[in-house]
């Protein structure tokens, strides 16, 4: 998901001031951006909903410590991030056996055909289903840097990773999640053509 354009400075300035109306503006500025890295992680719309309600009471509460030299949209990144990985954390403990897919038409763009759009939605869902199976540190690195499209030195400032470590994870998830979809593929051979 692209970012829009950031509020002007002086709206990030007056909301860490406590400025209500300066933070709504803020938060309707990155709530959509947050929202999809935490639906990526949970594969739940009310569960990435919840979570990102979380981050902005924190972004709200640890405003004024705000340091403009790091850029606001990485700071909330790695608030959501940490959001998920308690989430995940919990999910796991409580052994929940139904993990949810994506939502309805979440994230898919309108195709011209209706098999077509099968198809897309099921690669959509095995690209999700294979992302939950990464150790977390692993499913964070591919949902920022391949899914959600960050550089290589904003997930490394968002996740607060070194470079080499990064690319490290990058490259065991990206195999791992290159495995399965090769096993969708074979399995889907006749419904898809590359």
């Amino acid at each position: 998901m692209k970012m829009p354009n950031p509020p002007p400075t002086d709206t990030i300035l007056r909301a860490t001031r406590g400025s209500t109306q300066a933070f709504r503006e803020v938060v309707e500025w990155l709530q959509p951006y947050a929202y999809s890295v935490a639906y990526r992680f949970t594969g739940d719309a009310d569960d990435a909903q919840d979570i990102v309600q979380e981050a902005f009471v924190r972004l709200w509460r640890h405003l004024p410590d705000y340091r403009p030299e790091v850029k606001l949209t990485t700071w909330l990144y790695r608030i959501v991030v940490n959001l998920c990985f308690d989430f995940l954390k919990s999910r796991h403990r409580r052994q929940q056996k139904n993990r949810v897919g994506l939502a309805d038409g979440h994230g898919i763009p309108d195709l011209s055909s209706p098999e077509k759009d099968l198809q897309q939605r099921e690669l959509l869902q095995s690209v999700h289903r294979a992302c939950e199976t990464l150790p977390p540190k692993q499913r964070a690195v591919f949902i920022l840097r391949d899914l959600e499209g960050l550089s290589a030195q904003e997930a490394c400032e968002a996740l607060s990773m070194d470079a080499g470590t990064l690319k490290s994870n990058l490259f065991y998830a990206r195999r791992q999640v290159g495995e399965k979809l090769r096993a969708f593929y074979q399995d889907n051979t006749n419904h898809f053509s590359l």
